[in-house]
């Protein structure tokens, strides 16, 4: 492992231990976001730092500068975000998480210079990890956003806020926990068409969950029923190829209650998606939050990078060899 690589998983270690000191405070804002707040900060201080500690470059010329440099700057950026919290809406709060923004501009370059060094988008895996670190500066975006107070478009506060949350954790973690997936199955005889679908649901559905929020609720729920069918595929490859793959029986339970968490979530998620395209009250937000911001967050996401931070196959950048130790 090598030293960034480190660093990135001792800053998830560090930023869990900060986080569950926050759940013990309060933030400057409204007593109706507190949740999601500490939603947002979870996947501040501990998923991308966890993320970042499986995605390293197998060498040094595949973006190993943008990766470095992005690992030492993520703690600091990831301590002035969670001040930022805890000024009210406006400039010096923006300022803030600013530092966020830059280090997630830097981890998408990392993912650019990956996606370049392959020339083309096979193996899939590995695509699906760069769309992970290439869709990450859209939830810096619209965290500024949030602590500027400002609210373009017309979207309220709430909605800003549920958009930087989902882009932590369903626009970056879950390609790279895709890409992970994949990385095992790779040389197993597995459905690829079944795995290609699902990448393809959980990379395309991102931009249609992002043109429904700003354009119409139907291209929303489009959005969020593929990312939906994705989810599921990928859960079903989870349980069926991916697990008895692993030796280690406390890994494949992680990854059996990571897959049905990952289910459920969707479940809500499309329920939320059809309530507001069709303007019927299914699901609130706080009840979304309560709910499947939990089950994403901690059921699917934290169980699963879990799981891969422990268990690291090979990057498959030149053969389809996986290592499972």
């Amino acid at each position: 492992m090598t030293f960034p690589q480190t660093l990135a998983l001792r800053s998830a270690i560090g930023g869990l231990v900060i986080w569950i000191f926050l759940l013990f405070v309060t933030t400057a804002d409204l007593a109706s976001t507190e949740l999601i707040h500490k939603i947002v900060l979870f996947g501040v201080l501990a998923v991308v730092p966890l993320g970042l500690s499986i995605v390293a470059p197998s060498d040094r010329n595949a973006g190993f500068s943008f990766y470095k440099l992005a690992v030492v700057m993520q703690p600091i950026a990831a301590l002035l975000t969670v001040i930022s919290f805890f000024f009210e809406k406006g400039l010096p709060a923006a300022a803030l998480s600013a530092s966020w923004l830059i280090v997630n501009i830097i981890i998408a370059l990392y993912g650019l210079t990956r996606l370049i060094s392959r020339g083309g988008i096979y193996p899939l895996a590995e695509s699906s990890i760069d769309a992970g670190l290439l869709y990450l500066p859209i939830a810096g975006v619209w965290l500024v956003i949030y602590r500027l107070g400002i609210q373009p478009f017309g979207f309220g506060e709430m909605i800003i806020l549920l958009t930087a949350a989902h882009f932590h954790f369903a626009g970056f973690a879950a390609p790279i926990i895709a890409g992970m997936n994949g990385r095992v199955l790779a040389p197993s005889n597995y459905p690829q068409h079944v795995f290609a679908f699902a990448i393809f649901g959980i990379v395309a559905a991102m931009p249609l969950v992002a043109a429904g929020i700003t354009f119409t609720p139907l291209l929303g729920l489009i959005g969020t029923l593929l990312l939906s069918v994705g989810l599921l595929l990928l859960a079903v490859l989870t349980i069926g190829w991916v697990r008895p793959a692993i030796r280690q029986s406390g890994a494949q339970a992680l990854l059996i209650i990571a897959a049905l968490s990952s289910c459920s979530a969707m479940v809500l998620a499309s329920l939320y998606a059809y309530s507001i395209a069709t303007q019927t009250l299914i699901l609130t937000i706080p009840m979304m939050a309560k709910t499947h911001g939990i089950l994403n967050a901690f059921g699917f996401v934290t169980c699963s990078l879990f799981v891969w931070s422990r268990i690291a196959p090979k990057e498959l950048m030149t053969d389809k060899e996986t290592q499972i130790v």
